[in-house]
């Protein structure tokens, strides 16, 4: 399978609208007329609740993971594993079957970085949560585990082409989340 097999078939897999589907079959609604308007993880946990909002993060997360996965499992490296990641978001964030609609890429990319770094990656995603919880602030304790992932990663000497790829891929998140919702670490339940 060549290279831009595995992209497409990444970009196909993170396409799939698992938030639409999820609210869908829970409420009847379309979650980008709830909300945010955001069809991603945390305008479900806002508008439709946690259990939900499990299956939406566990299927995105699934996502980023699958994609890494398969390029691993067919003899691929980790430049393209990175690549397959970043496919897998791209369709996340502009889904073919939400005429190029989609979430902001978090829950797809927490998935890529854990298949690419799992125990960097779940160690600073324990940090971020337990923090915000802390402190009332989602979107803090993510900053804040963000900021903390690459020196970790560079600590425990993770190859450079994975550093340099978690790194882009979680600043094309922050940019797009910024765009698009703003920062403020004031705001309830961010």
């Amino acid at each position: 399978m060549t290279l831009a097999v595995v992209l497409v078939v990444a970009y196909l897999l993170g396409s799939i609208p698992t938030s639409y589907i999820v609210v869908l079959r829970a409420t009847g609604r379309d979650i980008r007329t709830m909300g945010s308007g955001n069809p991603g993880t945390m305008n479900v946990l806002d508008s439709v609740g946690w259990k939900a909002a499990g299956l939406v993060a566990v299927g995105d997360i699934a996502k980023g993971v699958i994609a890494v996965v398969i390029s691993y499992q067919l003899g691929f490296g980790d430049v393209e594993a990175v690549l397959a990641a970043t496919a897998a978001v791209i369709g996340h964030d502009y889904s073919i079957f939400l005429r190029f609609d989609g979430g902001n890429g978090t829950a797809a990319v927490i998935g890529g970085l854990v298949a690419l770094m799992p125990l960097e990656t779940l160690g600073v995603a324990a940090i971020g949560i337990g923090l915000g919880v802390l402190v009332g602030s989602r979107r803090l304790g993510g900053l804040v585990a963000l900021m903390l992932l690459p020196p970790l990663a560079y600590a425990n000497q993770v190859p450079e082409a994975k550093l340099l790829g978690a790194v882009a891929l979680m600043g094309l998140t922050v940019l797009k989340i910024i765009r698009f919702e703003g920062f403020s670490a004031a705001r309830p339940g961010r």
